[in-house]
């Protein structure tokens, strides 16, 4: 299938036509996509704000990433499932959307690199004083993640 065949389709599948026909349905799904996204920016920030050594020095970042795991992972999901009932209300314009095209990617990025690099330094680091590497991965991550916010952000001014 195509991309545009699957736009189009999603477009006018019945999740479509009730985001595009309800008066709140937007605004109560975009709601819950900009809490998830609350949420999963805070523990991002918090984790990578704790391999920088800014904050939460005498804490393991390991053991802080362990226990907000299920904040991030919920957030996350909760943002694919919104941004999913955000995308049928004006799937066509996405479609030719730079930004949009944009956000995904780095949506795709960010994801890969938590899940792996960013990983990898979480297990490398602990206590004391933060390497050269888990420095890098934190600027990385936040770059990352905040380039997916704002590209979501100039989908709504285009």
């Amino acid at each position: 299938m195509s991309p545009l065949l699957w736009f189009t389709t999603l477009a006018h599948s019945g999740l479509g036509h009730l985001m595009q026909n309800s008066k709140w349905g937007f605004a109560i799904v975009e709601t819950f996509h900009l809490l998830a996204l609350a949420l999963l920016g805070g523990v991002v920030l918090i984790v990578d704000l704790r391999l920088l050594g800014i904050i939460l020095k005498r804490e393991s970042a390991r053991v802080i990433s362990r226990d907000l795991s299920r904040i991030l992972l919920g957030s996350l999901v909760v943002m694919i499932l919104s941004g999913i009932g955000l995308l049928s209300e004006e799937a066509l314009k996405c479609y030719y959307s730079p930004a949009f095209r944009w956000k995904m990617a780095l949506l795709a990025a960010a994801v890969a690199f938590y899940f792996t690099l960013h990983r990898r330094a979480l297990l490398k680091t602990d206590t004391g004083t933060p390497t050269l590497w888990s420095r890098a991965t934190a600027v990385i991550s936040l770059t990352l993640w905040l380039g997916v916010g704002v590209a979501g952000r100039a989908i709504g001014l285009l």
